[in-house]
């Protein structure tokens, strides 16, 4: 092997434990200089770009009689897991400022083609989309839906609230089985095998 070729080997192998460490020491970072109360973008400009993402935009309106009270909230959860040797972060943001930051343990290295997951075990009705996540990895597809509106009546007052939909698929080749969850306002509601290979 050529000497520029050697240098081109050495030089992608720096990059990548690079871009390893500065992921590790941005989710340190992430979980050190954070205060509840920053704003996403400031948040952001801290923390390395999440392992996972959910946004939720949520209302709620309350009639009685004639009278009509409506509020919203945005909700956004970013989950930061950099592997088993570091602490995965949890942040919730209401109305884009930072309302909870926890530590959800040690990150994994999830395999997605644990059994677990291929059969169908490993998944559960209840789970929030983090358990998902940490369970069986990165779906193949996500698709968000519609919301729904759920209503109930509390003697003269009647609420509506919105509830956020969306489906996530897994697939494991045409000779296994997949399923697509249903997540309302981030739990699993339904989980939905797949015919084999579709």
């Amino acid at each position: 092997m050529g000497s520029t070729a050697r240098w081109g080997v050495w030089a992608v192998g720096i990059a990548a434990i690079s871009l390893l460490f500065a992921a590790t020491a941005g989710a340190a970072a992430c979980n050190e200089e954070v205060v509840i109360g920053q704003t996403l973008a400031e948040v952001a400009a801290i923390c390395p770009q999440p392992t996972l993402k959910e946004h939720r935009d949520l209302w709620e309106e309350l009639l009685e009689g004639k009278k009509k009270i409506r509020s919203a909230t945005s909700y956004d959860h970013w989950v930061f897991d950099t592997g088993p040797q570091e602490f995965m972060v949890s942040l919730i943001f209401l109305n884009g400022k930072l309302a909870e930051l926890r530590n959800l343990g040690y990150g994994s290295m999830r395999d997605p083609m644990m059994p677990e997951c291929r059969n169908g075990e490993g998944l559960a009705l209840g789970d929030t989309m983090v358990d998902a996540y940490l369970k069986c990895g990165e779906p193949l597809a996500r698709e968000k839906r519609g919301d729904k509106a759920v209503v109930s009546v509390e003697g003269e007052v009647t609420r509506r609230t919105s509830v956020a939909i969306e489906e996530w698929t897994y697939r494991y080749g045409p000779d296994l089985p997949g399923y697509t969850l249903r997540f309302e306002n981030g739990v699993t509601a339904e989980i939905r095998p797949r015919e084999f290979g579709k």
